[in-house]
């Protein structure tokens, strides 16, 4: 088995124990449960309320408020509740990039199809010696890169932290209503 698919098998084991115990130390616990409960419905009412017309504007825009208030609060408290599990997973993503340094340090494992720009060599060269090629990549860099990939794919799969649909910005969601100026 070569260098780089080992790489990758040790980073994609990295990021399930990150998720593992993001898991038991975070998302299976009732607060949060609670708390993710709570932002669906905020959600799902703010919603009704955007698309209804009934009430005059001023309630309704008060309605409107206050669930996005609500929104706001529940999504605050579970980032804060999720703040503690943060310091572990980074210890276990140090230990695992030191571990794959010592292992694999100034070996390239892998040839990018493009030289790099000369701000980013310093990423897909980290730990190589000066007179590797260009183009040549460290094992550093495909297990960062394979960690940030099966993290975002694992907690996509077993959708564990919060819903991610709303929380992004209205021009990214609906960007013809932005530019229409529409509110």
């Amino acid at each position: 088995m070569s260098a780089f698919v080992k790489i990758l098998a040790l980073s994609l084991i990295a990021s399930g124990v990150s998720e593992a115990l993001s898991y038991f130390l975070v998302y299976r616990t009732e607060q949060f449960q609670q708390l993710k409960q709570k932002v669906v419905q905020s959600e799902s009412r703010l919603e009704e309320e955007k698309s209804s017309s009934a009430g005059n504007g001023k309630n309704r825009q008060r309605r409107i408020e206050s669930i996005e208030s609500q929104l706001s609060t529940a999504r605050s408290k579970a980032s804060r509740l999720q703040l503690r599990n943060m310091l572990v997973v980074a210890l276990i993503q140090l230990v695992s990039v030191y571990q794959v340094n010592a292992i694999y340090g100034g070996e390239a494992v892998g040839t990018l199809p493009f030289e790099p720009l000369s701000m980013f060599r310093g990423l897909t060269h980290r730990g190589l010696p000066e007179d590797s090629p260009n183009n040549a990549c460290s094992a550093t860099f495909v297990f960062v890169l394979g960690g940030l990939m099966f993290k975002a794919v694992i907690d996509r799969y077993l959708q564990l932290g919060m819903p991610k649909g709303s929380s992004l910005p209205k021009w990214v969601t609906n960007p013809e209503d932005v530019i229409s100026g529409k509110k």
